[in-house]
């Protein structure tokens, strides 16, 4: 009992430093690590870390390395590319602290074309493994970003990705691959055409798997459900038909890949072929440059080998192999 009060106090505390944006960060073990950075110091142990679930949004974005912002503290962490965190504290001692790092070890930017992977509803970057892997394999420079798809808006997730991509380095080209979800976010920032870093870096394409493009029927059902909406909470209303229709179509070449069961679909609540989640119909945009459907799930669509296959066709080609 006196052990659980001891914790809730400690972790009280700790969120009252974080939100006034006191503690840098001290990293351990590794001469590069003795300097602190900041107006004050959070002793930090370099500890494995999920990579950023639901609650971390990238922020900054460097070979590998990234700058997660928590949506609950609003405290940042700096986390190397085998996911250890390697400092906490202010978003600005973490970028500092990199800065060191950076000079220290000689880590080089990406360079030239990059492919950033943009998840689903309630899921991670993680979930884009299937096709980082493929993607990397066939030579192209990857970054799976994390967000807070149920915690922030479309809107704020799009303008933190903004954010990200303003701060990139060496980059010239970037394209999107997204799931569910992470097409809706990838829309809201490219209806931004002001932004500065549109620029000097060019977009060659966007390739959304299941993406509910027209909203979702299901989203619609379940914005009354309990605990499903508190879980799901932002995501889950951007999703919803009403709030897709006010999205512009792409203004880039893009392409679309659904997910469906063939005939009838997997959920007797969705009209037609369906993922589960979205139905083949909802995928549909208009000004698409390439739309096929593969058998499957919501889940999963966008590691299927059909679907990476394509996705490396539309990257290279901007078209897919066959007319949908």
């Amino acid at each position: 009992m006196i052990k659980t009060i001891l914790k809730k106090i400690l972790s009280g505390i700790k969120i009252s430093i974080f939100r006034i944006g006191l503690p840098a960060v001290i990293l351990g073990g590794m001469s590069e690590n003795t300097q602190a950075t900041g107006t004050g110091t959070w002793p930090n142990i370099a500890m494995p870390t999920l990579g950023g679930k639901q609650l971390w949004t990238d922020r900054y974005l460097y070979s590998g390395w990234r700058i997660q912002e928590n949506a609950i503290t609003g405290h940042s962490r700096l986390l190397d590319p085998g996911n250890v965190r390697r400092c906490w504290g202010a978003f600005n001692a973490c970028r500092a602290r990199f800065e060191q790092i950076r000079a220290i070890r000689g880590i080089e930017p990406y360079k030239g074309h990059l492919v950033i992977l943009v998840h689903g509803l309630g899921r991670s970057r993680v979930s884009m493994g299937g096709m980082e892997r493929a993607l990397l394999s066939a030579g192209y420079q990857v970054a799976a970003i994390s967000y807070s798809s149920t915690r922030q808006s479309v809107a704020r997730n799009a303008a933190g990705l903004a954010e990200l991509i303003e701060n990139l380095e060496g980059v010239d080209r970037i394209s999107f691959v997204t799931h569910s979800l992470g097409g809706l976010v990838a829309r809201s920032l490219l209806a931004r055409e002001d932004m500065p870093w549109r620029k000097r870096i060019a977009v060659n394409a966007l390739i959304m798997t299941a993406p509910p493009s027209r909203g979702s029927r299901m989203a619609d059902v379940l914005q009354y459900v309990p605990p499903v909406n508190l879980i799901l909470w932002r995501g889950l209303f951007d999703s919803r038909t009403s709030t897709v229709a006010t999205l512009p179509t792409p203004n880039i070449p893009f392409a679309i890949i659904a997910a469906g069961r063939g005939g009838t679909g997997w959920n007797p609540l969705l009209s037609g072929d369906d993922d589960l989640i979205v139905s083949v119909a909802e995928t549909r945009l208009d000004g698409a440059d390439g739309w096929m459907r593969v058998n499957g799930i919501h889940a999963f669509v966008m590691n299927y080998p059909d679907s990476i296959a394509a996705t490396q066709h539309f990257l290279e080609h901007r078209r897919f192999e066959k007319p949908a």
